[in-house]
């Protein structure tokens, strides 16, 4: 399957020309409960509306832009650390914990009560725009993106998202683009059980507004609690299409935070229920109310995807400023933030070559687009470059930091007190080495700057070796278990520092161990 070059610019402009204008109509409902009726933009639209689920994806485009395919979550976290000026939610406790020495995945979940909320999934057009066609590989980068400032069904929603935006520039069918996207996430978690639980009301015949409802009995969503039910405001009076709500006493109270599930569920409703029509669709998502910017934005985007910009109808093309304003960033040189949707969309198609070089083939035209062999997940496919097995980054996420050498990938594995110490007890970090050539190494590993006081079992220092990536899967493969009890601790913070050499080559690489004494859970 391949798309042409015209094909693919139509596409990406179609996403995010969805993106503004469902991120617009929702804008003013963000955060409320209700049902209402709307069908066209609620607010004055003249003048560009500030949105996030746009401005963050300006800060992985300058990564693309700067680092090229070499990403992954540790890149990506000191460009939201030096751009991202947001402090709130999920957002601001991710570059906190970043800023602490904490490294993803575990900033991402470590003391962060919105980490399986809504951030995160809000911004994959950028994976999918890169990998179009790939949703393994989109999937994957959508990972080390979540994981800066979510764990859990934050991640989740954003792998499902990465995944089916991807496979739409191929497929437009809404029943096989669901199953593409949950071949990617785990057999259980809320994100599948309430994608499923839509795609079940849809089949009984149930209307959007019982779909609604049931989904948020089965997995309450704490977005509507933030602004209660609709009351109308000073942007958007209450009307006959917005009525003043009252309490449904059948949706119980959420977890503070727990809002994936649900507006993911809100996204398939529009989806489903909207039949195809890019209008009637967003609009049902922001009807169904909680984080309307975000299920309706998200939603164009897929719209946007498989219809591209020529089938986004004109009064809504043109009933949107095309400007874009940010509200999240530290803009700068480097950052280079685009005036408008236009010249976003010109930058990343300029980034496709570089990102999935595999895909492209160039003609006197630009580049045809090639899909990839398998669109459903594929846990046993080889993956070329940086792209590992999701399956596994999934199970091991958040304990797991993982982090890319030209030789090897280290992955470690802190205990259940995460990067907590405490006098006395025993901690235990797992250090695994992944063979990333195709011949044999040694490595000499060191742990640094541990304190004299500190009981080390077994020394700090150990020869680790690995074979090829040729014949076991398993014996490119190895590692240690670095045990110690702390003692004498005097210091808030410990910084210890995980030094590799490869024998027989001048590099080292090193790795810092951030330990925290006190109530950091």
């Amino acid at each position: 399957m391949k798309i042409s070059f015209q094909t693919y610019c139509s596409k990406v402009k179609g996403c995010y020309l969805g993106k503004n204008i469902g991120g617009t109509i929702g804008a003013p409902f963000e955060c409320f409960r209700g049902v209402f009726d709307i069908d066209y933009f609620m607010q004055d639209v003249s003048a560009p509306v500030p949105n996030d689920d746009v401005d963050l994806q300006l800060v992985w485009l300058s990564a693309v832009e700067h680092e090229g395919k070499n990403l992954d979550s540790h890149i990506l976290a000191q460009y939201w650390e030096n751009y991202v000026s947001s402090v709130i939610s999920e957002y601001g406790t991710g570059k906190n914990n970043y800023a602490m020495g904490i490294a993803p995945p575990l900033c991402g979940h470590l003391r962060n009560e919105n980490r399986e909320s809504n951030g995160a999934w809000i911004r994959t057009e950028i994976w999918a725009c890169l990998c179009a066609g790939n949703p393994a590989l989109a999937a994957n980068y959508a990972y080390y993106d979540a994981c800066v400032d979510h764990s859990g069904e934050g991640i989740y929603a954003a792998v499902f998202t990465a995944a089916v935006q991807a496979a739409a520039f191929f497929k437009s069918d809404v029943t096989e683009l669901v199953k593409i996207g949950l071949s990617y996430l785990p057999e259980k978690c809320a994100v599948r059980g309430a994608v499923e639980l839509v795609c079940e009301c849809f089949r009984r015949g149930d209307d959007w507004k019982t779909a609604r409802k049931k989904l948020l009995i089965a997995y309450p969503s704490s977005f509507g609690e933030i602004g209660g039910e609709w009351q109308g405001t000073a942007l958007v009076p209450a009307s006959e299409k917005c009525p003043v709500q009252q309490k449904d006493p059948d949706i119980p109270q959420a977890v503070h935070g727990y809002d994936a599930p649900a507006s993911i569920g809100i996204v398939l409703i529009g989806w489903l229920y909207g039949g195809g029509d890019f209008g009637k669709s967003v609009c049902i998502a922001v009807n169904c109310g909680e984080d309307t910017d975000c299920t309706a934005g998200t939603l164009g985007a897929i719209l946007g995807i498989i219809g591209g910009e020529e089938e986004i109808p004109e009064k809504w093309k043109k009933g949107c400023s095309e400007k874009i304003a940010i509200c999240t960033l530290r803009p700068d040189l480097l950052l280079n933030v685009p005036e408008t949707v236009t010249a976003l969309c010109e930058r990343v198609i300029k980034q496709f070559p570089v990102i999935s070089s595999s895909a492209c083939t160039f003609t006197e035209n630009g580049f045809e687009v090639a899909a990839a062999k398998s669109l459903i997940y594929d846990e046993d496919a080889f993956y070329p470059y940086q792209q590992e097995n999701l399956k596994e980054l999934l199970r091991e996420s958040p304990y797991t930091a993982r982090y890319h050498f030209p030789s090897v990938t280290v992955k470690v594995t802190y205990d259940g007190a995460f990067a907590e110490i405490e006098e006395g007890a025993e901690k235990k970090i797992s250090v695994i080495l992944c063979n990333k050539l195709y011949l044999p190494q040694y490595f000499t590993v060191r742990v640094l700057d541990v304190p004299a006081e500190w009981n080390v079992k077994n020394g700090s220092e150990r020869c680790v070796g690995l074979e090829h990536w040729h014949g076991s899967k398993k014996a490119h493969t190895n590692g240690f278990d670095f045990i110690f009890t702390p003692a004498a601790l005097t210091k808030h913070k410990y910084k210890l520092i995980l030094e590799l050499a490869p024998n027989g080559r001048g590099e080292s690489y090193y790795i810092p161990l951030t330990l925290l004494n006190g109530a950091c859970k």
